[in-house]
């Protein structure tokens, strides 16, 4: 069983196909800034729902079950609630507020965004049925620099989180799309996860490989159980020391399959280049089995949707 925690969907009509523009990871890395105008149909094109490729690369790859969430850009909850939908057996949706500015650049002044922010929460968690909250980028809510303060204007997120006992992901290191550089140092996520240890904290990426980011990464997991880490763009010497330091019990599968990294094909697919981290980390079979999916069942109460999706691949 393999469960994909970390999925972007919906594409645009120009992405359709960007196998000539995006082959390795220093392609989809620099797509924004050596293709300016392809890569404003972020903001210009009405999105495209593409879960039918996402089944057929899951299907090419062994990858039973998914939680979705929605790419960079005007992609609505609602968009991603639909589209999960129409796959019962194979994914749930996850919800995200402030990443139409992911794409589009941040506003000035994040309070509006902030203010608004916790009503569509509890309506994704609640009426949506959304099982949990998708990567969080922390300038869309807040300009502050200091961690307490962060803390402090993440509170009202926070509190719709804890009150429905889901996870939250949040993003490490860099990005593709443009600003809040500044909060992919995940030191500040320590009074975050301090002030709520009851909620599930996610940081995605988990360093993505820089040992700078990855320290602060560990620094914080070491001190707050609740925080957790995903192998998306990760080392296997940075997974194999999370691994031994917090126990494989904590670090979630996930691929960051989405419109752009969809397209890797060198050295590799983008699940196999995922899938060569856990194999080069030397895991254990245990540790194998909780990391690829007995962790994501846990945290994300995914057990009677698996049970499902096994009856369904039978």
């Amino acid at each position: 069983m393999i469960v994909d925690t970390h999925v972007h969907i919906y594409s645009f009509p120009s992405f359709r196909d960007l196998s000539k523009h995006i082959r390795t990871m220093e392609d989809a890395i620099a797509f924004r800034t050596r293709y300016p105008d392809l890569y404003q149909c972020n903001n210009t094109e009405a999105p495209v729902d593409n879960t039918d490729d996402l089944v057929a690369d899951m299907d090419r790859n062994g990858v039973d079950f998914a939680l979705v969430q929605a790419r960079a850009g005007y992609v609505s909850n609602d968009l991603v609630a639909a589209a999960a939908k129409r796959h019962p057996a194979r994914m749930v949706a996850l919800a995200r507020v402030g990443h139409d500015q992911e794409a589009a650049g941040y506003h000035e002044d994040p309070g509006p965004t902030r203010e608004a922010a916790p009503a569509e929460l509890e309506r994704c968690l609640g009426s949506l049925g959304m099982k949990g909250v998708g990567e969080t980028f922390v300038r869309a809510l807040t300009d502050h620099v200091n961690p307490e303060k962060i803390a402090k204007d993440l509170s009202g997120i926070m509190r719709v989180v804890e009150k429905h006992g889901v996870p939250i992901q949040f993003p490490t290191a860099w990005s593709q799309f443009p600003g809040g550089l500044f909060y992919g140092d995940p030191l500040w996520a320590d009074e975050v996860a301090a002030r709520f240890p009851k909620v599930p904290v996610i940081l995605t990426k988990m360093g993505r490989s820089i040992t700078r980011y990855f320290d602060s990464a560990m620094t914080v997991a070491m001190r707050n159980v609740n925080i957790h880490f995903d192998v998306v763009g990760t080392s296997p010497q940075h997974l194999r020391f999370a691994i031994d330091k917090l126990g494989a019990d904590r670090i979630l599968f996930g691929t960051d399959w989405s419109a752009t990294w969809r397209w890797l094909s060198v050295p590799a697919t983008l699940h196999q280049i995922r899938m060569k981290v856990l194999d080069d980390a030397k895991l254990t079979g245990a540790e194998r089995e909780q990391i690829l999916w007995k962790n994501a069942a846990r945290l994300f109460k995914l057990e009677s949707h698996l049970r499902s999706a096994a009856k369904a691949a039978a």
